[in-house]
């Protein structure tokens, strides 16, 4: 008896062992694609378009810019140029994860910031937020609150909207209006001190 219990907790562990193998193993072969996935998510033209009307292209700023953003900002994720079909730059694709988490953790987007300093778009690239509530964060009316407004001061969530500042809470998500928010005023931020050197009119 105590040979067979021996036995089966040694062939239990070496299936669990196969087992843990097989499954490092595709997470291997699936983490470039999913990266991947990720990337294209955030730097095709239809995402140009979205973040920056006009542009047909986003591509690749300054990479030591990039990299000295990363270091002294955690929540930053990239930054692009959006360029039109004669290469010049309409708008900057701002992307950063949220300083506040939602209800379902990190909201990531793209937000558009035209060379003037103005909001003229947006893309949240992922979220885990509430089917129904939460997601209301993806649609046009209200991320319409923040488009057409200057990057001169960071924006504060609200129930009675009375000034330019001001959005207005999404019903029954305060947490994801707030995570939002936060994100587009981090990307606001790495406008104002890394691309317009804070002197924005």
């Amino acid at each position: 008896m105590k040979n067979e219990i021996v036995k089966l907790g040694v062939i239990l562990f070496v299936i669990t062992a196969i087992a843990g193998l097989v499954l490092s193993f595709s997470n291997d072969l699936t983490k470039d694609v999913i990266q991947k996935s990720i990337e294209a998510e955030s730097s095709g033209p239809d995402v140009a378009k979205v973040v920056v009307p006009g542009a047909v292209s986003i591509e690749e700023f300054d990479k030591e810019l990039v990299e000295k953003i990363k270091l002294e900002n955690e929540k930053f994720v990239d930054l692009r140029e959006c360029k039109d079909e004669n290469g010049n730059v309409l708008g900057y694709g701002i992307t950063t994860k949220s300083p506040v988490k939602g209800y379902g953790g990190d909201i990531e987007i793209i937000l558009g910031v035209s060379v003037d300093g103005k909001i003229v778009g947006m893309k949240v690239v992922s979220h885990s937020e509430t089917v129904g509530l939460g997601t209301g964060i993806e649609k046009p009316k209200f991320q319409g609150q923040f488009i057409g407004k200057t990057t001169n001061e960071q924006f504060i969530v609200t129930k009675s909207v009375t000034k330019e500042t001001d959005i207005e809470t999404l019903g029954g998500a305060t947490f994801s209006t707030k995570s939002f928010t936060s994100a587009v005023n981090n990307a606001v931020e790495i406008y104002n001190k890394y691309i317009n050197g804070g002197n924005n009119e």
